[in-house]
């Protein structure tokens, strides 16, 4: 909402005064445990307790209504049954208080009629201009506040974590996990249903806060998907962790009977994820993993890793995942190697990775990992440890700790069991030094980090725009001429084609089989003919092309085939545009390679840009990629790059490289086309050959709203 935008979201965080609406006298109900949470956690502010029954609850004064309190209030929290809440709300409004939680459930998430409840409190806070968090959330948390204004656990520590989250029972069992590791928060959120307030409102209030540096996300859908890319765009500038749920066909319903709300496609959630950059997590445990690596360490270098361990395997495996992280093992020094090789035992293996063997006691580790620190080629040290009989792994955490701090280098372990190695880890975890629970993880994690660094520094470039308003305006007319058709005519795509500058093969429409005849003459032979009834979307289905005609028999056979194949299978017989075909000039084959591009329209993040490898690399190995429109140079190569086939365009096996800059220029038009005429539903040009230079889109279709 604009006017929530006009506002700052502090007084959520930081209020000098809570009025709690609906609480209970009764242990266990959410209306005394969000009492509870605030008292408990000693919020310092003044707390004003509403129930229609009166009395006292944990020894303060319960008010029979809002309406009864003289002073001014911050932020009110709404804990009543839903049918009551657009009344509380009107007298929040009256009270003139700016900021509210609706905790209670019972609204858009039950369907039909609490859909009709949730609007209703929309127009409530709309006219008052209120800022809502939920309704049927968890409430908010601020450590460093000492606010608990929810019904979850118990206030977590302070720290450096930003946590918005749509779900609040999954923000409980995170907020119980990390408090054996360790991890503070600077705020935490939890959205509900987001009937004002959206993860993008916080997104942005995330991104300026000073107490935050890492922002998690758990988000079951967008509340608008292209205005959440604009505030990563204006505003990139920490690291933000994402994980969302809905992506399989049971997920996506189950999110929508959750939060009442509409999952978008994996297609545009993997475009999103790759247009912004953002750190995707596949599971709750590497959004928790991510977030302990984020968090606990600051990486301002991107190479140097070495490996120290006291057993081969753990060191081969890091070394594996290293190789496959496009990562590097850095070489030690010769002033390093020569005193490892001094005060190590001669069974020790001194490339790197290190590994001190099986028998490796506190000191040895002690010599090897101050020895490595100290080595300027080196930025990250990875430490695996298994316990074995002669292992003290709680001296040898000790001893990492004291190193971090004096050398203040990165360190990640891998301290690898459960009960031999636990106290150690919350030692480590303790002083901030993540412990995985595989040396792959620790390797990702560093991955992860990385490639955030480079994508921190990473500035777009420009999008391409149409400067040319005599364009847009002929494609507008074009458009405008078309208002009753879902599928554009053949013709009018050409023309949009002509005027856009993408080249395609000669052609010729026509209704009959002696216009067909005339106008083959009128082309150069061999031809091809195709159904132009624009209810048929895959004419090859219906056998509704005809390739390499040669001559004016076979184009008079190929007409009379297709005609008879279309009424087969419409209903329509009359319909003179069952007797519509295209004729075009054919391209060579051999001499190009085929490609797709295309657009659909994603509700959530708006216009999706496909790019793909025809024939059976689409058909059967589904090798496309997608990108979210605007595009700009950079993204169309990386969308066309990150195909399997692209060595193909690149050129294998003699044949040459193909004219990849054209494919580029045509991916950017279509996305400014897109974005130029929301009125197009998708974009099909399939196939275009592309050559050594130039190309030729051969079939195309638009489809309207």
């Amino acid at each position: 909402m604009f006017f929530v935008m006009q506002r700052s979201l502090l007084k959520f965080f930081s209020p000098n005064s809570i009025a709690v609406i609906g609480v209970s006298h009764q242990p266990g109900k959410i209306g005394y445990e969000v009492v509870n949470n605030l008292i408990k956690g000693q919020y310092n502010g003044e707390i004003f307790l509403i129930n229609p029954k009166a009395g006292k609850i944990f020894g303060k004064k319960v008010f029979k209504s809002l309406l009864e309190i003289d002073k001014k209030i911050d932020l009110a929290i709404i804990i009543v049954p839903a049918k009551i809440c657009p009344e509380v709300l009107e007298q929040i409004g009256q009270k003139k208080i700016k900021y509210a939680i609706i905790i209670s459930a019972g609204f858009k998430e039950i369907g039909k009629e609490g859909i009709e409840l949730e609007n209703e409190i929309k127009k409530i806070f709309k006219k008052y201009k209120i800022s809502l968090l939920g309704p049927n959330c968890l409430g908010l948390i601020n450590p460093f506040q000492n606010l608990n204004a929810s019904f979850g656990p118990e206030l977590p520590q302070e720290g450096n974590i930003f946590f918005i989250s749509q779900s609040g029972a999954i923000l409980c069992g995170f907020l119980d996990l990390v408090h054996q590791n360790n991890l503070g928060f600077s705020k935490i959120v939890s959205l509900g249903n987001k009937a004002d307030l959206s993860e993008n409102d916080f997104l942005e209030f995330a991104l300026k806060d000073s107490a935050t540096k890492v922002i998690l996300m758990y988000l079951e859908s967008f509340t608008d998907g292209k205005k959440t890319i604009k505030i990563l765009k204006n505003h990139f500038k920490k690291p933000i962790i994402f994980l969302k749920a809905g992506t399989s066909e049971r997920g996506k319903m189950a999110a929508s009977l959750h939060t009442g709300s509409l999952a978008g496609s994996n297609e545009a959630l993997e475009a999103f994820i790759k247009k912004t950059n953002i750190i995707k997590a596949n599971s709750l445990k590497d959004l928790f993993d991510l977030a302990k690596g984020f968090s606990f360490q600051n990486f301002s270098q991107q190479k140097g890793i070495a490996i120290l361990t006291n057993a081969g395997g753990l060191g081969v495996l890091g070394a594996d995942a290293i190789e496959k992280n496009n990562l590097e093992l850095t070489e030690l020094n010769k002033k390093t190697k020569n005193f490892l090789q001094k005060n190590l035992p001669v069974t020790c293996s001194l490339k790197n990775p290190i590994d001190i063997i099986g028998d490796a006691n506190t000191e040895r580790y002690k010599i090897a990992l101050e020895a490595i620190l100290k080595d300027k080629n080196v930025s990250v040290v990875l430490v695996f440890l298994t316990p074995q009989k002669m292992t003290e792994p709680e001296k040898i955490a000790e001893i990492i700790v004291s190193f971090f701090k004096k050398y203040k280098k990165s360190i990640l372990t891998c301290f690898f069991g459960q009960k031999n190695v636990k106290k150690a880890i919350e030692i480590l975890e303790k002083n901030k030094i993540p412990n995985f629970d595989s040396p792959e993880k620790a390797v990702e994690i560093i991955q992860k980090i990385q490639e955030n660094i480079k994508t921190l520094k990473y500035k777009n470039t420009k999008i391409q725009k149409y400067k040319n308003t005599k364009m847009l305006e002929q494609i507008k007319k074009i458009l405008n001429k078309t208002r009753n058709q879902k599928i554009l005519e053949p013709e009018r795509v050409w023309k949009i084609l002509k005027i856009l500058k993408i080249s395609h093969p000669k052609f010729k429409i026509a209704f009959s089989e002696e216009e067909a005849i005339k106008k083959a003459q009128q082309l150069s032979y061999p031809l091809i003919m195709k159904t132009a009834y624009s209810k048929i979307l895959h004419k090859k289905d219906i056998n509704g092309v005809k390739l390499n005609l040669k001559n004016k028999q076979e184009v008079k056979k190929a007409y009379q085939e297709i005609i008879e194949n279309v009424k087969n299978v419409v209903k329509e017989k009359n319909n003179k545009e069952i007797k519509k075909v295209i004729i075009q000039e054919t391209v060579k084959v051999k001499e190009g390679t085929s490609v797709i591009i295309g657009m659909k329209r994603d509700r959530q993040f708006g216009p999706l840009i496909m790019f793909g490898l025809g024939g059976i690399f689409v058909e059967i190995l589904n090798d496309v990629s997608f990108g979210i429109a605007p595009l700009n140079q950079s993204e169309a190569e990386k969308l066309i790059s990150s195909i399997k086939g692209y060595k193909i365009l690149k050129g294998v096996r003699g044949e040459k490289e193909k004219d990849i800059n054209s494919i580029i220029e045509i991916l950017l038009k279509i996305s400014e086309l897109s974005l130029c005429f929301p009125q197009i539903k998708e974009i099909d040009l399939n196939p275009i050959k592309v050559f050594e230079k130039g190309y030729s889109a051969i079939d195309f279709k638009i489809i309207l709203f």
